[in-house]
């Protein structure tokens, strides 16, 4: 092989490396919430589709993951990854303003749980509870029927700091 064919070779090697993988493989999800057990892991284009499904319309950054905790009725674990903490921060604000705004939306009693300094609300809906976290350059939805209350699970918390 020639140097030139090196060279093109190695030029596509790191054009699939850095632009090619996305940053959803190294957002971490812990491998218990609960009592619950993570069952199933869903990543990149999927899992960006399936969030933007749920909003009708695109609201996400591609660095995505959804957990699946449990067997039956499934705890959800939504993770957004974005390029900076001033992003996510944004996104989180808009994503409470608007649920606020809301009337007869599918969550109700939305309010900030005051020992995490305004980064994580919790509401009701839809069956299960649902927080909504701010961590650094991370946007979480953590949807479930386990009886956390206002303390986010441990595990969690200990990858996800609010």
């Amino acid at each position: 092989m020639n140097l030139k064919t090196c060279l093109v070779i190695l030029n596509v090697v790191v054009w699939i490396v850095v632009f090619g993988c996305s940053n959803a493989a190294q957002i971490q999800t812990p491998e218990k919430i609960g009592e619950k057990d993570r069952l199933n892991l869903i990543t990149g284009a999927k899992a960006t589709a399936v969030v933007n499904k749920l909003h009708g319309r695109t609201v996400t950054t591609g660095g995505d993951v959804i957990a699946e905790y449990g067997r039956g009725r499934k705890d959800l674990l939504y993770i957004t990854d974005y390029t900076d903490r001033e992003k996510a921060k944004k996104s989180f604000n808009l994503m409470i303003e608007k649920m606020r705004a809301a009337k007869g939306g599918p969550f109700t009693h939305l309010m900030p749980i005051n020992k995490y300094n305004g980064n994580v609300y919790m509401a009701i809906g839809m069956g299960s509870v649902h927080y909504i976290i701010w961590s650094e350059n991370y946007l979480l939805w953590l949807q479930t029927d386990q009886p956390f209350g206002t303390t986010l699970p441990p595990r969690l918390l200990a990858l996800y700091p609010a």
